[in-house]
């Protein structure tokens, strides 16, 4: 459990108690309580406290910038005694979008977890923000942060696709302006699709019904709803035994789009770190 200066931390992090809650799996009032208990132990008022936001105090800021230091410093401590340790030991916060670490991360941490049985992993979707302190990142960007190492993993090409149930009621597309007449599922941080026609980038933003996250959008075209526009991650096996049919191949994105492992540079060395990196890049490698 996070002690009480980690909970003032993530609540002046993230500007709120709603946000360390959800970082920390408590309700709102856990946490203000646990902050309270702190404050009482100090004898200051560390937040200002109203209905419509909560913020530090003079004297919060204060203990904010003297705390956060070194609970830093006394992490790195820990990470530092790895090194007597001849087999991984302690835990890790790894993030990825809900979608990538529902279909593949889950499985792969859990054979992981299986071989280590003195690790502990933290799986965090990281459409809950930056705020949370990740140990690794999956994401489809390397990380342009001169402290972070970023690690590919594999090939994550957007794929064009629908059920095949949904294409014998509707037909098929023979052109990316075909999608106008169709039921497209859009996810929504990429409302735009595109594609190359006749060597010109073609840029459309197809009428959809449904908008939503990763996983809701693949569920939807498993279940026949429309034509979706799905990671490579989501769609592989789904592709291979017939369940979603590929469309408008022909004219696919060439750009390359792949998954990377991000990591601390300072970290990565480390026994925990290292053998997790090495693991996870085994995994990707071996196929998805």
């Amino acid at each position: 459990m996070a002690s009480e200066l980690e909970v003032f931390i993530l609540v002046a992090e993230s500007g709120g108690f709603a946000g360390a809650a959800r970082r920390l799996r408590l309700t709102p009032s856990a946490i203000s309580r646990r902050v309270a208990l702190l404050e009482d132990k100090l004898g200051v008022q560390l937040l200002s406290r109203t209905t419509r936001k909560v913020e530090l105090t003079a004297a919060g800021e204060a203990y904010f910038a003297r705390i956060k230091p070194l609970l830093a410093a006394i992490a790195s401590a820990a990470d530092d005694l790895e090194q007597f340790s001849p087999v991984p030991v302690g835990q890790l916060v790894v993030g990825a979008p809900a979608a990538l670490l529902e279909r593949k991360l889950v499985g792969f941490v859990e054979e992981y977890l299986a071989a280590h049985p003195q690790m502990r992993i933290e799986l965090v979707p990281t459409e809950l923000g930056s705020n949370v302190d990740y140990d690794f990142i999956v994401q489809s960007l390397a990380s342009s942060d001169k402290n972070k190492v970023s690690m590919k993993l594999t090939a994550n090409p957007w794929t064009i696709c629908a059920a095949p149930d949904y294409l014998a009621r509707h037909g098929t597309p023979e052109h990316p302006r075909d999608l106008q007449a169709h039921n497209c599922l859009v996810i929504g941080t990429h409302p735009h699709w595109q594609f190359f026609v006749d060597d010109k980038e073609l840029n459309i933003v197809p009428p959809s019904r449904l908008i939503s996250f990763g996983s809701a959008v693949y569920r939807a075209a498993l279940d026949g709803f429309g034509i979706a526009r799905l990671a490579a991650f989501l769609v592989n096996d789904d592709l291979a035994n017939g369940r979603l049919v590929k469309l408008l191949d022909r004219y696919s994105d060439t750009r390359p789009r792949d998954l990377y492992l991000i990591a601390d540079a300072d970290k990565i060395a480390l026994t925990k770190h290292a053998g997790f990196a090495d693991f996870i890049k085994a995994k990707f490698a071996a196929g998805f």
